[in-house]
């Protein structure tokens, strides 16, 4: 099944089913909230931004159910009240595997960093360190303007000698977290299809994706102008109506709206074709 095909098939069990998009809108829009609140607490408490986080990660899960049964013409069974709140009533079975997958990631991007850091401790001149850490001291120490230190040329120096390692660094780090999201992508829809946790689910996932990592990739691809139009809608309003959390709202539920409803239905679309591929090998 082609890019097309799959499109097709998640707009065609979108259409008229007002129910399905008021659950995507509703998790997007609790989620929003939750993070938002969290963000403006954790200036005044510690790592409760990521806390937060960390504890939020099970609930979009109701998105993967909704896709599922959506694509499976189990549409009427949709609710808020069931698929919207189905992350948290299930929070005990699906913590572990949304902790894992995301877990792994960080620690390959501390790894990352880690070897990165070694590499520049070894071709770049200890000096150059040092100005750095001059600079940062100074002015986190005598004042709240930085920027008069970016534009010191002794920091523009030290810059400048380390900008190699760190282009090279974001490069690798952005080629290895595509990498990575494709490769488990699926795993949300192994856990709730097949009923596999933690790294067998991630496993699974790997074997799925095995021939179909550019499909998927141009498939996220092909909602980038739609991502692009919901940011400057976004920007517009913002300039009318500068209030934070209520643009971030708006940006959570128009993104539904416009495009990530779609391209959340059309990766299950995805998954069910590969999954039964698979299962008939």
């Amino acid at each position: 099944m082609n890019i097309r095909d799959i499109k097709t098939k998640a707009k065609s069990v979108l259409v008229n089913r007002s129910n399905i998009i008021v659950v995507f809108i509703f998790i997007s829009v609790v989620t929003t909230i939750i993070n938002y609140i969290s963000e403006t607490l954790g200036v005044m408490i510690p790592f409760l931004s990521l806390l937060v986080s960390i504890i939020m990660l099970p609930f979009s899960h109701g998105n993967i159910v909704t896709a599922l049964k959506a694509v499976n013409e189990q549409e009427d069974e949709i609710s808020v009240e069931h698929e919207g709140l189905a992350g948290l009533k299930r929070f005990k079975e699906l913590f572990f595997t949304y902790f894992l997958q995301t877990a792994f990631l960080m620690v390959i991007m501390l790894l990352i960093c880690l070897v990165l850091f070694l590499i520049a401790k070894l071709v770049i001149d200890e000096s150059v360190f040092n100005n750095l850490g001059m600079l940062f001291s100074q002015a986190g120490i005598y004042t709240n303007d930085v920027t008069a230190y970016l534009q010191d040329p002794a920091f523009i120096q030290a810059a400048a000698s380390i900008s190699g390692i760190v282009v090279l660094g974001l490069t690798v780090m952005v080629v290895v977290g595509v990498m990575y999201t494709l490769i488990f992508a699926l795993t949300p829809y192994v856990l709730e299809k097949n009923k596999i946790y933690g790294v067998k689910a991630m496993s699974y996932s790997a074997h799925l994706m095995k021939g179909y990592k550019g499909t998927l990739f141009v498939l996220y691809l092909s909602y980038l102008g739609w991502y692009i139009l919901t940011i400057v809608i976004t920007a517009v309003v913002q300039a009318f109506l500068p209030i934070p959390l209520v643009i971030e709202i708006l940006m959570s539920a128009l993104s539904v709206y416009l495009f990530s409803a779609e391209l959340q239905t059309s990766v299950a679309v995805l998954f069910e074709e590969i999954n039964l591929e698979n299962n008939n090998v």
